[in-house]
C-alpha cells in the first residue's frame, strides 16, 4: 500500500507529510568512539563464548557441565544487552508525530520504549531552547549546554530533540509552523539560542 506523503530532508532530520499526521525523525548522532568500543567489546564477547563454549564440549563432569551452562546463559544475555546498546548506536533516532489531536514524541531506548502524548490544544510557547546539564569530562563534572525545543502545557514544561543543532532546531520549528495542526499563536515569539 503506497501513502500519499511528501518527504523532505535536512541532511539528518526526516520530515513526512501525510495526509493526517506530519511525522519529523530525528536519527541521533554517532559517535566513533563509542562504536569503536563496542566493536572490540563484540569481539571480546565473541572470543569468550567461544571459549566457554569449546570448554563445555570438552567437561566430562556433570555438575562442572552445569555450571558451564548457566555460566554460558548469563555471558549470553550481558552479550544481548550490550548488543542492544549497540543497535541502538547505529539505529536510534526520535521522532516526533503531529495530529490535529495530539502531539507525540516517542524515542526507543535501549532496553524500553519512552513514548510522551500530548493534546495539541495545550501546548503553548513552543520554541527552540538552550539546555544546562552536568556532564563528567575527566572525572569532572562541568556544564555543558545544548539546543532543545521546548514548549508548555498546563501540567509541565516539555524538553524534546536534545543534542540537535541550531540550524536543525530551526528546521523543525519551520515544518511545525508549516503544517496546519498548530496554530500560530501557539509558537514563541521568540527563540532562545
Amino acid at each position: 500500500m503506497q501513502s500519499n506523503s511528501l518527504e523532505y530532508n535536512n541532511n539528518r532530520i526526516q520530515v513526512r507529510n501525510r495526509k493526517s499526521m506530519l511525522e519529523i525523525r530525528i536519527p541521533i548522532k554517532k559517535n566513533s568512539i563509542a562504536l569503536l568500543m563496542m566493536l572490540l567489546a563484540t569481539a571480546a564477547w565473541t572470543v569468550g563464548l567461544y571459549v566457554l563454549v569449546r570448554i563445555e564440549l570438552h567437561l566430562q563432569y556433570f555438575w562442572y557441565k552445569a555450571g558451564l551452562i548457566l555460566a554460558i546463559a548469563a555471558w549470553f544475555v550481558l552479550g544481548m544487552t550490550v548488543a542492544s546498546f549497540f543497535i541502538w548506536l547505529f539505529f536510534g533516532r526520535e521522532r516526533i508525530l503531529v495530529t490535529n489531536k495530539y502531539l507525540i514524541t516517542d524515542k526507543p531506548l535501549v532496553l524500553f520504549y519512552r513514548r510522551n502524548i500530548y493534546d495539541i490544544a495545550a501546548i503553548s510557547n513552543l520554541r527552540t531552547d538552550i539546555e544546562i546539564y552536568k556532564a563528567n569530562r575527566g572525572g569532572t563534572w562541568i556544564d555543558e549546554s545544548r539546543t532543545v525545543i521546548r514548549f508548555d502545557t498546563t501540567d509541565k514544561l516539555v524538553t524534546f530533540a536534545r543534542g540537535i543543532t541550531k540550524q536543525e532546531a530551526e528546521f523543525i520549528l519551520l515544518q511545525l509552523a508549516k503544517s496546519t495542526y498548530l496554530q500560530k499563536q501557539q509558537f514563541a515569539v521568540e527563540q532562545h539560542f
